[in-house]
């Protein structure tokens, strides 16, 4: 890809070409070119944990838009899960006016360079833009994870960072939130904002979550999340970490001490774990525990010759860390075809231009053991597709008497996961009725957006509860 340096250059030029015309039509805005971020070269960066994509620059961002077509009925703001006035901050941006932008961003995004970074636009906001509608390719949209990304980051080294969240007249109340990842960073913040006394209680050592320990530094830097989550504290939100609601405490426990409410919100953080031969053999991992280890700079015993299972954005996450762990080989292997993965499609891009083989419709039937307890081959299933399932998806279908053997010595299971029961289980039935579950908790594993807005929907609930 162009370097930085050559894309700003060519952004600037089209934007002065642009400021010459009297007025942009919409077909001229048909014309503009879209941008695309630079990055690092994807063979060299490998071996880095620096975050792969370097964003916009001023240029490019006000560029990207100026393609905003300024609908009288925008789709692209009801197909956003927060509903983010979109067209109203791409204007300011096309203006050069980035505090007025990032302050329409931040009146319905609590994290915007969290969510900017992580969320699947192009299967949400982008794929609804009107311009790429017009221009027959989704991809042509405005690139809108890339423009929430320039204003968000435009803040915290131009302008001065965040401005505090008002901290409401104290209700008296009392609430205990289970979890720190995005469900109960967000009703954590609005039930402060109502007045409210808030408790965080996180089983790790750190704030974030599924943030910090699921997501690697290459997509998501650790600072913009510790520059994020800054608020909590900022607003006094009072956070326990190493605290595992369940076992060291329960929920029971927690409303003697006079919580009037708890939020539970810890998550799917239980993998799911295929019942194959093998999966106790050495060089054997499930995603969740390879990436939380990876991600907390545990030494892993992962290899040279890594398959990672699954089709997801956590197959891709840790398809590219295994690079990162000193593989040379990686290969993704899935039931169904790349075009029925469920992973964005840019995080597919990222991980095959990062050299990730992917090995389609084969599924492990059963891992193979060297003389020493370590993996040392797959048994692969055939599947070919059929019938579509309920959510439109091709079957894919196991064919009879068809089997293969690839070799690999790390094997890497990325195929869901679930939400622990102990911290529900140590609720009594009467405790029960102050207790609320959002997130992932609830709806298993879903977009960081998704779980944001549960847990602010959780939030407002509580309040209206709690206050009458």
């Amino acid at each position: 890809m162009e370097n930085i340096v050559e894309l700003d250059q060519a952004a600037k030029a089209e934007l002065a070409q642009l400021a010459q015309l009297p007025e942009v039509t919409v077909k001229e805005k048909r014309t503009i070119t879209p941008q695309e971020a630079a990055e690092l070269d994807p063979i060299s960066r490998r071996t880095s944990m620096d975050e792969s994509s370097l964003g916009f620059t001023e240029a490019q961002a006000r560029l990207e838009a100026s393609r905003c077509l300024k609908c009288k009925k925008p789709a692209c703001t009801p197909a956003c899960p927060i509903g983010m006035p979109i067209p109203e901050y791409l204007e300011r941006v096309a203006a050069g006016d980035f505090q007025g932008a990032i302050d329409i961003i931040r009146q319905t995004s609590l994290i915007p360079s969290i969510c900017s970074r992580v969320c699947p636009h192009e299967r949400q906001c982008q794929s609804s833009c009107t311009l790429g509608k017009l221009l027959k390719d989704p991809a042509k949209g405005v690139h809108l994870g890339n423009m929430e990304r320039f204003c968000a980051d435009y803040e915290r080294e131009h302008l001065g960072g965040k401005k505090p969240i008002p901290v409401g007249e104290s209700t008296g109340k009392k609430i205990a939130i289970v979890g720190s990842g995005p469900a109960g960073i967000g009703a954590a913040i609005d039930l402060r904002a109502y007045g409210h006394h808030v408790e965080i209680f996180e089983e790790y050592d750190l704030l974030g979550g599924v943030l910090r320990y699921g997501i690697p530094e290459f997509r998501l830097p650790k600072k913009i999340l510790d520059y994020e989550i800054a608020t909590l504290r900022q607003m006094g939100v009072v956070c326990h970490t190493k605290v595992h609601v369940g076992k060291d405490v329960s929920i029971d426990e927690l409303l003697l001490q006079g919580f009037d409410a708890v939020f539970v919100a810890n998550g799917a953080s239980v993998p799911s774990v295929p019942k194959i031969p093998g999966m106790d053999l050495k060089g054997v991992f499930n995603a969740k525990d390879y990436l939380e280890k990876a991600n907390r700079g545990v030494a892993l015993d992962s290899g040279k010759n890594v398959i990672v299972v699954g089709g997801g954005n956590v197959a891709m996450d840790a398809s590219r860390m295994a690079y990162r762990l000193g593989a040379e080989t990686v290969r993704l292997v899935y039931r169904r075809t790349r075009n029925e993965m469920p992973a964005c499609r840019a995080e597919i891009l990222d991980a095959t231009s990062e050299g990730v083989q992917i090995v389609e419709l084969r599924n492990p039937c059963e891992l193979l053991a060297d003389e020493n307890g370590r993996v040392k081959a797959a048994k692969l299933d055939v599947f070919t597709l059929g019938e579509p399932d309920e959510k439109g998806r091709p079957t894919p279908v196991k064919v009879k008497g068809a089997s293969e053997v690839i070799d690999c010595d790390t094997v890497v299971m990325a195929i869901g996961s679930k939400t622990a029961p102990d911290v529900l289980e140590s609720a009594s039935d009467d405790a029960k009725k102050k207790v609320y579950v959002g997130g992932d908790a609830l709806y298993g594993p879903k977009t960081v957006v998704l779980a944001i807005r549960t847990g602010r929907e959780t939030a407002a609930k509580i309040h209206q509860d709690l206050m009458g």
